[in-house]
C-alpha cells in the first residue's frame, strides 16, 4: 500500500507513526510500571515521580537509532528533548497552570550536579565511549537514590498507601509492560526508517530531525505530566518531573545509549545544542531556587526560548 506515496511523504508517515506508536507504548508501560509498583507493596508517590521523569519512549528510540546508525537522532532524544521540557513543555504549563514552586533545593541541586557532570563528559571528546556512559549511568542513579533519601517530595509515602494487587492484576500489570515495550520497539524502527527517508528524499540533516522532529514529537506529553497535577493541587509532583526527566534523560538514557555503543558527536551539538542545554537548564535552575510562584510571564519566556532554538536549528536544517 505505501506504493501510491512518494518516498518524502512515507517518511513523514513513517516518522508520525512510529512517535505516535512509541509514545502509546510508552503510556501502556507507564501504567504496568505504576500497577507493578502497587502489587509489590511499593509507594505509589515515589514510583510515580521516577516514572514520570523516566522516559522509556526516548530511551528505546535513542538505542534503536543508535544501532542503527543514526547517532546525531539518538543524541536527539536527549538534548533536544530536554531543550524541550525545560522550554516549550515546562512554558505552556506554566501558561496554563502558574504553579507555586514547592520543591525542596535538592531538587535544583541534583539538576546541576547531572548538569555539570554531563558537560564535562561531553565536552570532552567527539565521541561518547562506554565509560562515559556508565559514569553517566552511576551519577543519574545515585542522585535518584540521593533524592530519595533527602527530599520529602520523592520519599515513600505511609504504608497505607501501598496497596497489593491481585494475582489477575499482577497478570495484567505484567502484561501492560510487555505490550508497552513491544510497541516502543516497533515505533523506534518506524522513527528510523521514516529518518532515514527524510535525509535520502528531502536532505534534511540527521541532527535537525534529531534534535528538533524527533525530540519534540516524543515529548509534547511533558506538558500533560505538568498540567494534571499543577491542575489537581500537586504542583511538587509536576516539579519532580522537571526535575526526573533531567536527571534520567542527560543521566540515565544517554549512559545507557553510550554503555551499549559509542557515539560520534557531531559538532554542531557541541557548538549549539549543548550550550543552549546548559543556559535554559541554569535558567530554570535559578527560577526554582528564587522564584515562589512561576506563572504567565515566565511561561511566555521560556516558550520564546524554545522558538530562538527551533528558529536557530532552521538555519542547519539541509544535510
Amino acid at each position: 500500500m505505501f506504493d501510491y506515496f512518494p518516498p518524502i511523504w512515507l517518511g513523514a508517515i513513517f516518522l508520525v507513526l512510529g512517535i505516535a506508536l512509541v509514545v502509546w507504548g510508552a503510556e501502556r508501560f507507564t501504567d504496568g510500571s505504576l500497577s507493578v509498583a502497587r502489587a509489590f507493596a511499593l509507594s505509589p508517590f515515589y514510583i510515580g515521580t521516577v516514572v514520570a521523569g523516566f522516559e522509556p519512549e526516548n530511551l528505546v528510540t535513542g538505542l534503536v537509532a543508535n544501532f542503527g546508525g543514526l547517532p546525531q537522532v539518538a543524541l536527539g532524544t536527549v538534548i533536544g528533548a530536554a531543550v524541550f521540557m525545560l522550554t516549550a513543555g515546562l512554558g505552556l504549563a506554566l501558561l496554563l497552570v502558574p504553579m507555586e514552586v514547592t520543591i525542596p533545593r535538592a531538587g535544583a541541586v541534583a539538576m546541576l550536579v547531572m548538569l555539570t557532570v554531563f558537560a564535562l563528559i561531553i565536552f570532552a571528546g567527539r565521541n561518547l565511549g562506554q565509560f562515559d556512559g556508565g559514569v553517566l549511568l552511576f551519577v543519574a542513579v545515585g542522585l535518584l537514590g540521593w533524592l530519595y533519601s533527602r527530599s520529602p517530595v520523592f520519599s515513600p509515602g505511609s504504608a497505607a498507601e501501598a496497596q497489593p494487587l491481585a494475582v489477575h492484576s499482577r497478570s495484567r500489570a505484567v502484561g501492560l509492560l510487555l505490550l508497552g515495550g513491544a510497541a516502543m520497539l516497533c515505533g523506534a524502527e518506524l522513527v528510523v526508517r521514516g529518518v532515514r527517508l527524510l535525509i535520502a528524499t528531502a536532505g534534511f540533516s540527521e541532527t535537525f530531525v534529531g534534535m528538533t522532529i524527533v525530540a519534540m514529537g516524543e515529548s509534547l506529553e511533558e506538558t500533560a505530566r505538568m498540567v494534571v497535577p499543577a491542575r489537581r493541587g500537586h504542583p511538587e509532583l509536576a516539579w519532580g518531573n522537571v526535575v526526573g526527566t533531567l536527571v534520567m534523560l542527560l543521566g540515565f538514557n544517554l549512559g545507557l545509549i553510550a554503555l551499549v555503543r559509542p557515539l560520534n558527536i557531531d559538532p554542531l551539538v557541541l557548538r549549539l545544542h549543548v550550550p543552549y542545554l546548559i543556559g535554559v537548564t541554569l535558567l530554570v535552575v535559578l527560577a526554582l531556587l528564587l522564584a515562589r510562584k512561576l506563572g504567565l510571564r515566565s511561561g511566555a519566556i521560556l516558550v520564546a526560548l524554545y522558538l530562538l532554538y527551533f528558529a536557530l536549528n532552521l538555519r542547519h536544517m539541509w544535510g
